[in-house]
């Protein structure tokens, strides 16, 4: 009874496609056609796409090549202009070259080459074609960026080695470009701050840095844009090295409340705290060291005594750690390359000071020692205050300088003795310099304001 369902169920499915069998035929060979169809139809509408996007890629390529020819004859066609020299031809320069821009007729970098090249006539035209030019190249304009004898030694005078003060125009107009653009687009990773993001390469040009990243960063500070400054200052520790230098030579000697001051003196105590422990860190080697000693001292004056304790850092750290340092403040100071008033305060508030407090340890080391009275010897003795017109101030630094002969004497002859060496070889050799010096000594060379106002006299 049990099999009886199924072989009658068989039974039925049997007839079903007996009786239907030409039904199922048509059905199935129905099916297997639109199965057939819609493949064809799918590999036809994958070929035509790919016929499209080859065809769009040889009408883009051909537009391409079309648009680098006619590049090519319309650059061709101003290059003569574009290679004009002088003052005379920067109106004509300047339209060709901003024509030329704004169309992206020139590549990035050939812009910005020929907007320097017009900017040594122009500096004014040459700021804005650079603004007018789409992905700058930044170290191009850091290269072409070109510190002053004022930015470099805090003095400008009338020798060789202050060529590049007929640049500053340009220059200064770098900085602003640079600044505009961190204006527009604030302190990120890219555009500008990409040249502050290789620590080592903001050490090895600390005081270019500083000078090109010095108007945004001193407008924000009159501002008082706290945020941005600290953007500015987190993108990286070089754009923190280079804050730390420019911040500290900010103050703008404005009227300000009891808040605000001790805000102000918060802000710029952080700072000259991490500059301090940024020279004693590892990441800081010695010729690190020797490079921020020549930024800070170029701009000693205008730090109003910021920099005080990052210089006795260096001047009191063994040899190992700051022998670079002080050897090239001693050649600066040899050949008067520090402003007059610069190095009288430089003289009051480190090196006598430091000297005094030296000469009474007897566990400071002797070498070191001799090498700070070597130092303090190149330093002009602090006039003696006059009797008429007595200052307080000028009776303390005298004082104090005699009270540091007195200490070194007290040290050792050794000592004493350095210091009387060093201030007689000292006039000798800068009366009557080396010959590979001579275009470094400052001594004898006039102030660049006093040969320009004896030229307008005659």
């Amino acid at each position: 009874m049990t099999e009886t369902p199924a072989h009658h169920e068989s039974s039925r499915l049997g007839r079903f496609i007996q009786n239907y069998s030409g039904f199922l035929s048509s059905f199935v060979i129905g099916v297997a056609g639109l199965v057939a169809t819609s493949i064809w139809q799918f590999r036809q509408a994958q070929n035509a796409e790919r016929q499209q996007a080859s065809e769009q890629a040889i009408a883009r390529t051909k537009a391409e090549n079309e648009w680098r020819i006619a590049r090519a004859e319309i650059l061709a066609k101003n290059l003569s202009v574009l290679t004009l020299q002088g003052a005379n031809s920067a109106d004509q320069r300047f339209g060709v070259l901003l024509s030329l821009t704004r169309g992206n007729i020139l590549d990035p970098e050939l812009a910005i080459s020929y907007a320097l090249d017009l900017g040594r006539d122009s500096p004014t035209y040459m700021r804005a074609v650079l603004a007018a030019t789409d992905n700058k190249n930044y170290a191009q304009l850091a290269e072409a960026f070109a510190l002053t004898c004022m930015q470099r030694f805090g003095v400008e005078k009338q020798a060789e080695i202050c060529k590049d003060d007929k640049l500053a125009d340009r220059s200064e107009a770098i900085a602003q470009v640079i600044a505009d653009d961190l204006e527009a687009n604030g302190a990120g990773k890219n555009g500008p701050m990409a040249l502050l993001r290789d620590e080592k390469a903001v050490q090895a040009h600390p005081t270019k840095l500083a000078w090109l990243f010095e108007p945004y960063l001193q407008d924000l500070y009159e501002r008082r844009q706290w945020s941005q400054i600290e953007q500015f200052e987190s993108s990286s520790t070089g754009a923190r090295l280079v804050a730390a230098l420019v911040l500290a030579t900010a103050r703008t000697g404005e009227m300000v409340t009891s808040a605000e001051e001790d805000m102000l003196k918060k802000f710029h105590a952080e700072r000259r705290h991490w500059l301090v422990s940024y020279l004693a860190g590892r990441t800081c080697d010695v010729e690190c060291r020797g490079k921020l000693m020549q930024a800070m001292l170029s701009s000693y004056g205008e730090a109003q005594g910021d920099y005080d304790d990052a210089f006795k850092h260096l001047l009191t750290a063994p040899r190992a750690e700051a022998g670079v340092a002080l050897a090239q403040l001693h050649a600066r100071l040899l050949w008067c390359q520090v402003d007059a008033d610069d190095l009288a305060e430089f003289r009051d508030s480190v090196l006598v000071p430091i000297l005094i407090q030296a000469s009474n340890d007897p566990k400071f080391d002797e070498a070191l020692l001799e090498d700070l009275a070597v130092l303090a010897a190149l330093a002009p003795e602090p006039p003696a205050p006059s009797t008429v017109t007595a200052d307080a101030t000028a009776a303390k630094d005298a004082s104090a300088w005699k009270q540091m002969q007195s200490a070194l004497a007290k040290r050792g002859e050794r000592f004493h003795k350095a210091f009387a060496d060093r201030q007689a070889r000292a006039r000798r050799e800068r009366a009557n310099p080396p010959p590979m010096v001579k275009k470094q000594n400052f001594c004898t060379a006039a102030r660049a304001n006093e040969a320009a106002g004896s030229d307008l006299e005659q």
